[in-house]
């Protein structure tokens, strides 16, 4: 009884293919999409932390606490062209009010051809809130 456990046991060892050439070949175009797809969205999102920059940095600036949207619209400017973000305009910058508190918003969606006719597409919804209030 013994040696035909034994035997039933060895057979099922041989039919455990474990990692083939397929399997493989899986597992490495699968890492090589997420290595692309990855390679392709770090210069998006390298940007719109320059863009999220710029809008935190005006919302802290004492100066631009009581300015017109006019004003606030040149200072987001100036910090795009400094921080060289690209893509938005200082004129898709909206300033709502929050109670006292304004609030710079800025939402915006970036498409980037991924391969044939695939495109990835981020959207963004920047916020920024100013500390001083305003009119």
């Amino acid at each position: 009884m013994a040696g035909l456990n034994e035997m039933s046991r060895m057979a099922g060892a041989h039919r455990q293919g474990g990692f083939t050439l397929w399997s493989g070949l899986y597992v490495l175009i699968t890492l090589g999409i997420i290595v692309f797809v990855g390679v392709r969205s770090v210069p998006v999102y390298l940007n719109n932390r320059e863009i999220q920059k710029a809008l935190t940095e005006v919302a802290q600036d004492p100066s631009m606490q009581h300015a017109d949207a006019i004003a606030i619209q040149r200072a987001v400017a100036r910090h795009f062209e400094a921080g060289y973000a690209s893509g938005v305009s200082p004129r898709d910058l909206t300033i709502s009010h929050d109670g006292t508190t304004r609030v710079l918003e800025l939402r915006h969606e970036v498409r980037r051809p991924l391969a044939f006719n695939m495109s990835l597409v981020y959207s963004f919804d920047d916020t920024a809130r100013m500390t001083g209030g305003g009119s």
